[in-house]
């Protein structure tokens, strides 16, 4: 499959993100702190790989409930998780800003991380931000249009 390379910090990308539905974060997920170095490829329900990053001292590897598999940065996670009764188990606590792939075919980002991300056609686009929706995050990122579904709920 190829691939079109978007710039995810583009002017319309960044106008459209700062306009777009204010989404909150849903539900529960597994979570561990990774060793340091630790490989993690992001696989999607079809079995593409999204991308892949290395953990630094610290950060964690979250497992979403469709079992997608991601490293964050231990100041992000706290930010936007908090533990429950169960061990580890975090419940979700974060927003975003979201839109549809605005191309409309499948795309390739730097991530913020410094590796590519990929997305299909229908993936989304999103930037973290606070309940109100503003502080935007400034760092845009994928996320597979099942996952999104799966894991978001408008905010009303």
């Amino acid at each position: 499959m190829s691939f079109l390379k978007i710039d995810r910090k583009a002017l319309s990308i960044m106008a459209a993100l700062a306009e777009a539905p204010l989404y909150r974060k849903l539900g529960s997920v597994r979570a561990r702190v990774a060793a340091e170095g630790e490989k993690n490829a992001t696989v999607m329900a079809d079995g593409s790989t999204e991308t892949e990053n290395t953990a630094n001292a610290g950060d964690y590897i979250i497992t979403n409930p469709s079992g997608e598999e991601y490293i964050i940065g231990a100041e992000k996670f706290l930010a936007r998780y908090e533990a429950t009764d169960e061990d580890g188990v975090f419940s979700a606590k974060g927003y975003c800003r979201a839109i549809k792939n605005p191309e409309g075919v499948p795309i390739e980002i730097m991530a913020s991380w410094g590796e590519p991300q990929y997305g299909d056609g229908e993936c989304m686009l999103a930037d973290t931000c606070d309940a109100n929706g503003e502080d935007m995050g400034g760092e845009p990122y994928i996320i597979e249009a099942a996952a999104f579904i799966e894991t978001y709920a408008m905010k009303l």
